[in-house]
């Protein structure tokens, strides 16, 4: 208990190694312990966690985790290793283990797919826990590989299913991006929360194709589940920049020149960050909280791929005839306000409202990222993740 109490104590989780590295490397530099500190702290990861844990392994494995830097894509021997770390602490069944691992699902976006793979390792041992299937739910935007497969299948061990559209879709296209013999853990997902086909020998049958036609007819207002392509007409796609997202570290420079790189974006026409920008569309100033650099990323150059259910992008036909098309804004029970996607608001009576149809297209449009250099997209990234001053939001992000 005095574990637990301690730990919770902690107002947010610190990165040591990640703060002292960024002052010595430049910003795409590879963020890691030189190779005979880590080759250490794997060697007494490996003794610590050769043994069910005890009072004393606990806090040293979670101090030893604190001390490493986030890890990067240069770094697989580190990765391992906190992998490792969160595993253990995860299926140790002490909440002070647990709780932890929690909390780098929480404040660590980078390490939400890793996290989420402890807790459904944990599963085996206790497929009751809602509070982890939450948080398995949660991940499946950003879990790949083998940690996709890992929580396909421990969702599958809870009774309960996902009732929004939203996350049938994310199982669907966290399968497709699965190789062909892994797709399985997938599609029984997904015939484990929709019941669909009712019979077993149907299933195989079943394949991701035939649930995305299904999908489409069973929820006509959710986008298609399909990964998004990127334009051969395009500079700037999740091609050229997902690794420099990834990898860079984040400098004080970085994050004035993205205060700035964010206006010249026009991303402050419709987004409030902070004290910058307007309030019509999503707030972002806990994005970083709540989204990893490569769910940034992604918005940024496929707007449409996921929809904000709360500023959904309407067509609005008035009674005297005119057309309008945007995205519905804060508004009151008389008055409807709609923002364009250029980030001029409209405001008229509801009276005077003939039919509001929901569209499956952002009102933000695409190609945001042409005009800019990629230093300035890096330096955007890392201001719009960057969680500096900015407290950490309740989140009710599950299904």
């Amino acid at each position: 208990m005095r574990l637990l109490v301690n730990f919770l104590s902690r107002r947010r989780l610190v990165f040591v190694g990640t703060v002292l590295l960024a002052q010595i490397q430049t910003p795409l530099a590879v963020s890691q312990p030189p190779d005979p500190v880590l080759a250490h702290v794997t060697t007494e990861v490996e003794q610590l966690t050769s043994q069910p844990l005890d009072d004393d392994a606990i806090p040293r494995l979670i101090e030893i985790d604190e001390s490493l830097a986030e890890p990067s894509s240069g770094s697989t021997a580190q990765t391992e290793t906190q992998h490792k770390i969160l595993t253990a602490l995860a299926t140790s069944q002490q909440e002070a283990g647990l709780a932890y691992v929690r909390s780098v699902f929480e404040n660590a976006p980078e390490r939400r797919s890793s996290a989420a793979a402890a807790l459904a390792a944990a599963t085996t041992l206790r497929p009751t826990d809602l509070q982890d299937w939450t948080f398995m739910v949660r991940a499946l935007p950003v879990v790949q590989g083998d940690d996709a497969v890992a929580i396909l299948n421990a969702l599958q061990r809870f009774r309960n299913r996902a009732n929004k559209g939203q996350w049938v879709r994310q199982v669907i296209l966290v399968g497709l991006q699965l190789p062909s013999d892994q797709q399985v853990a997938a599609t029984s997902l997904l015939r484990h929360w929709t019941g669909i086909p009712l019979k077993k020998s149907e299933a195989v049958a079943w394949t991701l194709e035939k649930y995305q036609e299904w999908f489409s007819k069973e929820y006509p207002d959710q986008p298609e589940p399909k990964l998004p392509v990127d334009s051969v007409d395009r500079k700037w796609t999740m091609a050229t920049l997902e690794k420099p997202v990834h990898d860079f570290v984040t400098t004080d420079e970085m994050k004035q020149l993205g205060t700035r790189v964010y206006e010249k974006a026009g991303c402050q026409k419709c987004h409030r960050r902070g004290k910058v920008g307007e309030a019509l569309g999503p707030d972002l100033t806990s994005l970083g909280w709540r989204r990893q650099r490569r769910e940034i990323l992604l918005a940024t150059l496929f707007p449409s791929h996921e929809l904000n259910e709360e500023y959904p992008t309407v067509i609005v036909l008035l009674k005297s005839g005119k057309t309008l098309t945007g995205m519905m804004s804060a508004s009151s029970a008389e008055v409807l306000a709609i923002v364009s996607s250029t980030g001029i608001r409209q405001e008229f009576p509801r009276a005077e409202i003939e039919t509001i149809v929901n569209q499956k297209i952002s009102n933000m449009p695409e190609g945001l990222l042409e005009t800019l250099t990629r230093d300035e997209i890096i330096a955007l990234i890392a201001w719009l993740s960057s969680v500096d001053g900015v407290p950490r939001p309740h989140t009710d992000e599950g299904p």
